[in-house]
């Protein structure tokens, strides 16, 4: 079985050959690992893994226009610079363009991009490069985490509450832009992926950021959009949420979701037990192995025991994808207890045999 049928086997709710491994990490773990097994390539850092996913991004979502001051601005207009923290780098958002903006009118009239600027290089190499690897491909943030970006999280909250047909217009021009990208890519590139991905970070690890009420008005509509087109190309939907996103799984289900990243245990409701016993035969689960706690403060057989415990609950029956309970491990992550997850899934995690 090729990693491609492997991960759609899964991600249809069938036991493939094995359980299906994903794998990123920040620059730095990667550098580390580079090291360890004395390679060159990310790719190769993937292989060593087993990891069966690429996940690889549209050409433009990436594409900074300019640089002024240290900070970086992409194409959107969102300015980002980098700080340095323990182990590494990172780049914060530091410019939100909205911000200043008061009416619909402003909004309407800002210089939003285009999707015909894309292109998919990337994406068919990739492909090219990988040819029975499950390829993910993803182009841009969801409607509410892009609004966050252009108007700031608390501003952007703020206007949910105050001025909703403010917010709702930041959502729309955000959507507007995804669901013709989103069309394109699967018109011009299609052959060249698997899974359509999207981050969308709506939850604290506490909860939702918002109500009920709030998400079916603002969030759900286009997620069933996407979901409509991804589909209607016959590619899955696979949603990032960190956070206890467990409140609207079954709204998120019924707008179409396949696929759920990251499986964040450690928040609340958030317990593997439940999410298979109430959710586990209707939405497949991608991640789940817990950074806070055990992959970055525990002991490799702490590690080890986490996933034989989520391959034995989440994988039943198939609907599992194992890997970091957040889309990139951290620099904290001790090398050995990386390592310890993707042996221990790789060599024990296999349908048909004891776990």
């Amino acid at each position: 079985m090729t990693s491609r049928e492997r991960v759609l086997t899964a991600a249809a709710h069938r036991e493939p050959d094995r359980l299906p491994i994903t794998f990123d990490a920040e620059k730095e773990v990667i550098a580390k690992l580079m090291e360890r097994f004395g390679v060159c390539t990310r790719d190769e850092v993937w292989d060593a893994l087993h990891a069966d996913t690429r996940l690889v991004g549209a050409d433009h979502h990436f594409c900074h226009i300019r640089e002024e001051n240290g900070i970086r601005y992409d194409f959107w207009g969102i300015g980002e610079k980098e700080q340095a923290y323990t182990g590494g780098t990172y780049w914060e958002y530091c410019h939100h363009p909205l911000a200043g903006l008061g009416t619909v009118g402003d909004i309407e009239a800002y210089d939003w991009p285009t999707p015909d600027e894309l292109t998919f290089d990337t994406l068919r190499e990739t492909r090219a490069n990988n040819p029975d690897k499950a390829i993910i491909a993803h182009i841009t943030h969801g409607g509410y985490f892009k609004a966050t970006h252009l108007r700031g999280m608390e501003q952007f909250m703020m206007d949910l509450g105050e001025d909703p047909e403010l917010a709702e217009a930041i959502v729309g021009r955000v959507t507007d832009y995804l669901f013709p990208a989103l069309d394109r890519m699967c018109r011009e590139a299609g052959d060249a992926f698997d899974i359509f991905y999207m981050a969308d970070d709506f939850c604290s690890a506490d909860g939702p950021l918002i109500s009920p009420t709030m998400f079916r008005r603002f969030i759900k509509p286009y997620l069933a959009r996407l979901a409509e087109i991804a589909h209607g190309h016959g590619k899955l939907f696979l949603l990032h949420v960190c956070g206890a996103v467990r409140p609207l799984l079954p709204d998120l289900i019924e707008a179409g979701v396949d696929m759920l990243e990251p499986i964040q245990t450690s928040a609340a409701g958030m317990d593997v037990e439940g999410l298979q016993r109430d959710f586990g035969d209707r939405i497949a689960f991608y991640g789940s192995i817990d950074l806070i706690r055990v992959l970055n403060r525990g002991t490799p057989e702490d590690v080890r025991q986490e996933a034989r415990k989520n391959f034995r609950i989440l994988g039943q029956g198939g609907g599992f994808i194992i890997g970091p309970g957040h889309t990139y491990i951290q620099p904290d992550a001790p090398l050995e207890n990386i390592l310890a997850l993707y042996e221990t899934a790789y060599n024990e995690c296999r349908y048909g045999e004891s776990s």
